[in-house]
């Protein structure tokens, strides 16, 4: 995980972006579904958080100030589009530490269409 000061490379939002196929439509999780019943993940899942982490979009920080925050974007996605790089980083930091303490977390933003949200988002911000 990165410091917060740490802003993503332009690398490391290409990287990031080329899951977009895989999150549209909730395709990572097609075939999975048994595996994700009985545990909440499945290997592509762990594969996608894997890119966050090794692509500076995780924050090494104390992030459960941030829930409050990152609910409103959830309840209300059209926050997005005002989102800035680094509010970004703290959702999907928010979101990813929920999952490890609950695993199903990320698979069911991929499954609500949040994620591609999210991705979407990022790449608006990559190309502005």
């Amino acid at each position: 995980m990165h410091r917060e000061s740490e802003i993503p490379t332009p690398e490391n939002f290409e990287a990031v972006l080329a899951c977009r196929g895989l999150l549209n439509g909730a395709a990572i999780l097609k075939g999975h579904e048994k595996e994700i019943q009985e545990t909440g993940t499945c290997t592509p899942v762990k594969e996608f958080v894997r890119v966050l982490y090794d692509n500076n979009w995780l924050i090494n920080t104390p992030w459960q100030g941030w829930a409050d925050e990152t609910t409103a974007y959830f309840e209300k996605p059209s926050l997005l589009c005002v989102a800035e790089t680094e509010t970004i980083r703290r959702i999907l930091t928010v979101h990813v530490r929920i999952d490890r303490l609950m695993s199903g977390e990320i698979a069911d933003i991929i499954k609500k269409g949040y994620m591609l949200s999210i991705l979407d988002r990022i790449e608006e911000i990559y190309e502005g």
